[in-house]
């Protein structure tokens, strides 16, 4: 008998300007704006009916491989076995593991890298669900802001609101956050200002993973911002960045942004737990070699870098990056954002 597959895929993104101001710690009281872009390092879910009562999990890349038959959430007692986030993107669609499936998470992009892959996953995981339910597909901002409950709510996850957005919508977006809502500005560019902009970003995985440390991170600047301070001073810089960026995103002023996106990531460094000597050195690096600007991807503490530069520098820059131990990671952009469909086997 024929069976039906559905399939999901998200992206990832580099998040650009802003990054820090879409905590809801911070833009409730003082707004936030982020300049982001979505990249096709996917995550991707298959889910297939196997006639069982049980939801059997598998993710190599994860570390994943489960029998669940209930949505009780685990919080991190077995981290290398969390399903906890299918249990959530279940529990949102409303479908239970007891209707029997087989489930294949994979993600393109390696876990703590600073580009969202987890939000992406979980984007993935709800598309899929959400299609095998058979309900009717909400809204991509209603769907953006479902993602964000699962995430940062129902699994406890800290950080902001521009992860789910990215990968829901695609392409570049200027999300702007207010305590009375989230209002996301699609930035349709032309073909060639796409390519201009292709051929001006880089993005290095540096050698100073962040295992575990990405949360920490998070709450930390979470809790800074919640006292008040300094922090609060150096996200209303890293905001106001974020609107010069996007209007040099529209005009294609390759340098001029990079400026911006150095002198946001001098004000970025400053919050506890982003940057470190090591990074530091590498990035004096990627400017010393022709680089306009650049910043760590995600929350720092390691990861990815991301750089803006002169399309004749490229190969200068990976050089020299390379030498200290980074790795170039090739990447197009995605102007699709969240897909799920269905096949057969």
């Amino acid at each position: 008998m024929e069976k039906i597959v559905v399939k999901a895929r998200a992206p990832s993104r580099i998040g650009i300007g802003g990054g820090g101001s879409d905590l809801p710690s911070f833009f409730e009281r003082h707004g936030g704006a982020v300049l982001n872009v979505a990249i096709n390092l996917y995550s991707y879910t298959k889910l297939v009916k196997n006639g069982g009562k049980s939801t059997h999990i598998v993710s190599h890349d994860w570390e994943i491989e489960r029998d669940i038959e209930d949505l009780k959430l685990e919080f991190g007692m077995n981290k290398k076995d969390n399903v906890d986030m299918v249990r959530a993107a279940m529990a949102a669609a409303e479908v239970s593991p007891k209707d029997g499936y087989d489930l294949v998470i994979h993600s393109m992009s390696p876990k703590n890298s600073g580009l969202a892959g987890s939000s992406a996953l979980i984007v993935s995981l709800l598309a899929a669900m959400f299609n095998v339910s058979g309900k009717p597909m909400m809204n991509r901002d209603k769907f953006a802001k479902t993602a964000y409950f699962v995430e940062r709510q129902a699994l406890r996850r800290p950080g902001g609101y521009q992860d789910q957005y990215a990968a829901v919508f695609g392409g570049f977006n200027f999300i702007e956050f207010e305590k009375g809502g989230i209002n996301i500005s699609p930035l349709r560019l032309e073909e060639d200002l796409v390519s201009e902009w292709h051929s001006s970003m880089m993005l290095f995985e540096t050698p100073f993973p962040r295992a575990g440390f990405a949360h920490d991170v998070e709450r930390k600047k979470e809790e800074e911002v919640k006292k008040g301070g300094e922090s609060v001073e150096y996200l209303k810089r890293i905001k106001e960045y974020a609107y010069g960026m996007r209007d040099c995103l529209i005009k294609g002023d390759v340098a001029q942004l990079g400026e911006l996106l150095h002198l946001s990531w001098m004000e970025k460094k400053k919050l506890p737990g982003v940057s470190s000597k090591d990074i530091d050195l590498l990035y004096d690096v990627a400017k010393e070699n022709g680089a306009y600007g650049g910043k760590l991807c995600g929350a720092g503490g390691g990861g990815f870098l991301f750089v803006v530069c002169d399309m004749a520098d490229r190969k200068k820059i990976t050089n020299a990056m390379v030498k200290k131990g980074a790795k170039f990671v090739n990447f197009d952009y995605d102007f699709e954002g969240m897909v799920s469909w269905r096949t057969s086997i």
